[in-house]
């Protein structure tokens, strides 16, 4: 699997690793991710606002995530949720039609 992160933002390693970190254990669970790529950058001056698009590279169409917040670490958890989530609807669905398909088969034998 590929990890990509384009950090347009000056945040720590440890930033980097927690995200890294996340994107294993959520591998761990999902089994179908190709790739990922995430896209960090900020915006303002006193009270910053982060931004964070991934792109979760999974067989037929990617997924496409974006998230903004004022606190980093918010970004994080939001975008983790959502990845989840998209992730878990996808799996669902893609089991949905491999049962129609098993049902369909048996039908026509």
């Amino acid at each position: 699997m590929r990890i990509t992160i384009r950090n347009n933002v000056e945040i720590s390693n440890k930033y980097i690793r927690f995200i890294k970190w996340k994107i294993k254990s959520i591998k761990r669970k999902f089994h179908d991710l190709i790739y990922v790529e995430i896209h960090l950058k900020s915006e303002g001056q006193s009270p910053k606002t982060y931004y964070a698009n991934i792109r979760l590279g999974i067989p037929g169409h990617d997924i496409i995530i974006q998230n903004k917040s004022e606190d980093l670490v918010e970004v994080f958890q939001k975008s983790s949720q959502a990845v989840h989530r998209y992730l878990a609807k996808n799996k669902s669905t893609k089991n949905k039609s491999k049962r129609r398909n098993e049902i369909f088969h048996k039908k026509i034998s």
